[in-house]
Order: structure tokens, then sequence, then C-alpha cells
């Protein structure tokens, strides 16, 4: 079979069939599966504003996807997403609602010092691994832990709204120029050009890994590390960039979250949800395509804003949306494993 096709058939029908066994339980419990999807994939998809609310839920996963598939392709494993997204986040929400300089606090210049933010938080992982040899995974799930914290200390002290002894943990709205204009306002939804900034992004990531020599570089030292320095590439370097872009990505969403009204301006605590969690699972199923990542972020977001109206019209309780994202994953992650199985068997 063409590798292409199989990369979209499998997917594909790891989602058909974690539907089959979420309609088995749903059975199970007493309702109808053919009216609960029903109530599900309307509740996403069948209105203007549905579809609103979706594209917002989708948007923040599509950068923590292609954050996490970027890292993906050069061998690395970025756990840190949500760090990135968290530390983002609050460079936008300090910029964006203290500093009343006209030329910095501007929308593009704001989402620049908040990429910016992400990048450096990730390049800390990505120099420790160049340098010390640290695996990524442990030094990104620590970056993740200490964002959590400045999160804390940043929305409680410094930047909170009405100063250390205001009422909410949280920020003052950013100004006018700092935010992101609604792309639907007549749905009253905070859907913004930040997922027309997602659509760029995933184009950009394509053409990255498909049409230039970085994008070479980094598939190569994710192929093989030791042929690649053979062949003159900077191995360090090139690890050091891909996990310093790779927070990069998964910084837009932290600025999109704040700046896109999605908190009434502000950042609050839970703000950020697991977004960056999410871009795993995002990246898993687009089979680290940044057009795969689109598709999936879509889905997973149809299915969180759905199951929220299957659960209203209907006993069925949204936590059977968790469990069918956790069989396509698990899916798909079996599908990897089959193909290993199957390659050793040839080596052997």
């Amino acid at each position: 079979m063409n590798k292409k096709l199989e990369n979209i058939l499998i997917p594909i029908t790891a989602v058909l069939i974690a539907l089959l066994i979420g309609g088995v339980i749903i059975a199970y419990l007493g309702e109808n599966p053919v009216t609960a999807y029903y109530y599900l994939f309307t509740g996403a998809f069948s209105t203007q504003k549905a579809i609103a609310r979706t594209l917002l839920e989708a948007t923040p996963m599509i950068f923590t996807g292609l954050a996490v598939l970027f890292a993906f392709k050069g061998g690395m494993f970025n756990i840190g997403a949500q760090g990135q997204i968290t530390i983002a986040g609050l460079v936008a929400a300090g910029v964006g609602a203290f500093v009343a300089n006209t030329f910095i606090n501007n929308v593009f210049v704001v989402i620049l010092l908040a990429v910016l933010g992400g990048f450096l938080w990730a390049l800390i992982a990505g120099i420790l691994k160049a340098k010390l040899g640290i695996h990524e995974v442990i030094s990104t799930i620590m970056l993740n832990y200490i964002a959590m914290n400045v999160e804390q200390y940043m929305i409680n002290y410094p930047l909170k709204q009405g100063g250390p002894n205001g009422p909410n943990p949280q920020t003052p709205p950013v100004f006018d120029s700092a935010k992101l204009q609604q792309l639907m306002p007549w749905t009253n939804e905070a859907l913004n050009y930040g997922f027309i900034i997602a659509l760029v992004m995933v184009v950009i990531v394509w053409f990255i890994f498909e049409k230039t020599v970085l994008g070479y570089e980094i598939k190569a030292v994710g192929y093989n590390p030791t042929a690649s320095e053979n062949a003159g590439i900077n191995v360090k370097l090139i690890m050091a960039l891909s996990l310093g872009i790779s927070g990069a990505l998964a910084a837009f969403a932290g600025a999109e979250r704040v700046l896109g009204g999605v908190g009434q301006y502000t950042y609050k605590q839970g703000l950020m949800a697991t977004f960056g969690f999410d871009g795993i699972s995002v990246a898993l199923l687009g089979k680290n395509n940044p057009f795969g990542a689109l598709a999936a972020a879509i889905l997973f977001a149809g299915l969180r804003v759905g199951g929220r109206a299957m659960q209203f019209n209907t006993s069925i309780p949204s936590q059977i949306i968790i469990m069918i994202q956790a069989i396509i994953i698990l899916l798909i992650a079996a599908e990897n494993m089959f193909r290993f199985a199957i390659k050793r068997k040839k080596v052997v």
C-alpha cells in the first residue's frame, strides 16, 4: 500500500473503531448510539456558533500539535508544551496589560515577545540536551512544574489585577491595541485571528520540512544523529534549535488564549487548560504531518464541544469523549508497535 495513503487510512480507521467502541458503551448505558452521535456532531458543526466554538477550541491544539511534531521530527519528545504556553501567556499578559508604550503594546509585537518567551523556555531543555546529554523528557517535565509555580506567583503578586491585595488571582485585561480581532463576532464566541495564524503556521511548518535545508537537517538528525554529524551537520545546534522552535510554536497558543479574549483578555488560573498535553495526542493522530495535525485538532475539538451538547441532550456523561480520545490514541500507538514488531521479525 502507498505510504501516504496508509498514513491517511490508519488514523481514520482508528477514529471509526473508537467511535464504534464508544457506541457499544453508549448502548450499554441505555442510550441510542445514533441519537447520541447525532447530538455530538451537530453540537460541534451544525451552526455557525457551533463551528466557531469548535475552531476556538481547536486553535491552541493546532499550535501545540505543531510544536510536538516539530520536536518529533528532530528525534526528540517535547512534553513541555504546557509550560511553554504558560510562560508565553504570562509574557503576553504582562506586556499587553502593563506596558503602555504604543510601539511595544501592539498585538504583533506582543505576540512576538510571547513567542520569544516560549522559544527561550524550551531552549533551556534544548541546551541541556545538546551540551550535557540530559534527556529532554526529564527536563521538559521539570520545566512544566517550574512554569506552573511561576504562573501562581505572577498572577497572585506582580501581575495581579489590583495589586497583591486584589480580589481575584488574574491579570488586568490587555490594552485594546494588543487584542486579537474576532473572526465571527456575531456568534458571541471568542474565535479570533489566532485561528488564521494557526493555519499559516501549518503551511510554514510544512514548508520548512519539505523545502528548506533546516528542515532537511532536523529530519536527518532525527533519523540518525551520528550519520548527520559525519555529514557535517551541527547536531548539537540542530537539537537545541528543534526544541526552541517547538517551544515558539507552542507559545502562539499561550498568546492566543490571552490576546484573543478567551479569558476576557486576562490571564487567569486554568486558562491554558491541558492544551500543551493535548498537542501530543494531536501530533500522534496527525502522523507527524502538519496538515494531519490540523485535522486531528479540529476532530478532538469537535468531540469536546459536541460532547457537551451530547451530555446536555442525553444521559451520556461527557467523560465518554475522553474515553473515545484515549481509545484513538491507544489504537494509533498499537499500530506503531505492530509495525515495530514486524520490522524486528524481518531483521531476525
